[in-house]
């Protein structure tokens, strides 16, 4: 088993050698789009959009390759890996699977197009890609029967809503499982604080919508160890701006604006999971931490470069973009 770590890390650390440094992005804020497209061509993700360039252009082209670079990373992720990281890595994997489910059957039930669903699938997770192109070509009750039938998703509920939740619900426990079954204390901090911070933006989206808690407390998640029963009591009569000051105070270093828009909060909230889990994987060599560093500075990274991408499609000013980066 140490063999194999070592090996394991080794090979880890010659990944994160190919990841762009913070100097990158601020180069690339000062680019214009096929500037960008040219520059990370010429890179680690050059064989992607090669492949790509035939069937797309400009944003879509850059969209496609990240995806798929990110897929095949993690799938070489998955191949170099063995033990208890090969277990855990597989499971993390599997959150792709859960979000792509769940886009396929919002988009079916909102009569969005199977190309427009596509482009919001990530093809990475146990589920084969031909597999989840086939559910968007059906409609919502033939995808969701399917999957059903395959033992995907669980039977006997009603709801897309309901569903999406018991589906986060399984991931969540399954991943609290491995981690307590492996015995690393700091996995299970990390996904401890993960499903915490699920429920944080469910708390700060309804209530800033002004949501009756009473519907909040039933799309939370309990598995944590901050957002326990305890704190929903305390946080109940509070305002959206109290609310947001009372989760500063509880979890240390997080600074969320209680006057600025959510979804920078829930920005935010992204940013300071992946530091906290990178920060533990430097302290945690030849364990289940050391892929989860790689996967969370991976992710980074494609996360970066896609807000870069998009904010200049959109016109948005190099300031505003800088200070969403993950960093």
């Amino acid at each position: 088993m140490e063999e194999n770590a070592a090996y394991f890390n080794a090979r880890i650390s010659a990944m994160k050698e190919k990841l762009f440094p913070m100097l990158t992005y601020e180069k690339m804020l000062l680019m214009e789009l096929p500037e960008i497209t040219r520059y990370i061509s010429e890179g680690d993700y050059n064989e992607d959009i090669t492949e790509l360039s035939k069937s797309f252009k400009g944003i879509d082209l850059i969209e496609y390759a990240l995806n798929l670079n990110l897929a095949r990373t993690f799938q070489k992720l998955i191949n170099i890996s063995q033990g208890d990281i090969h277990r855990f890595t597989v499971q993390y994997m599997r959150r792709w699977d859960v979000e792509n489910v769940k886009s396929i059957l919002r988009g079916l039930q909102s009569g969005a197009s199977s190309n427009e669903i596509t482009e919001t699938l990530i093809p990475v997770g146990a589920i084969k890609f031909t597999y989840l192109i086939e559910l968007t070509k059906m409609n919502y009750d033939s995808a969701k029967a399917d999957l059903i039938e395959k033992n995907i998703i669980p039977a006997g509920i009603d709801t897309l809503s309901e569903l999406e939740y018991e589906m986060d619900k399984i991931y969540f426990q399954e991943s609290l499982d491995i981690a307590t079954d492996v015995g690393e204390k700091d996995l299970i901090r990390y996904l401890s604080l993960e499903v915490d911070l699920y429920n944080v933006k469910i708390i700060m989206r309804l209530k800033n919508a002004g949501a009756d808690f009473n519907i909040i407390r039933k799309d939370l998640i309990l598995l944590g160890k901050r957002i326990t029963k305890e704190f929903l009591n305390r946080i109940k009569d509070l305002s959206y701006g109290e609310t947001v000051n009372f989760l500063n105070k509880e979890f240390h270093d997080l600074r969320l604006d209680p006057n600025g828009p959510v979804t920078v909060s829930e920005r935010q909230l992204e940013k300071y999971l992946i530091m906290f889990g990178e920060r533990i994987s430097h302290l945690n060599m030849f364990s289940t931490l050391t892929a989860l560093g790689f996967i969370l500075k991976k992710y980074r990274e494609i996360a970066n470069l896609r807000l870069i991408v998009r904010g200049k499609q959109l016109g948005i000013d190099s300031d505003s973009i800088e200070k969403m980066l993950v960093v």
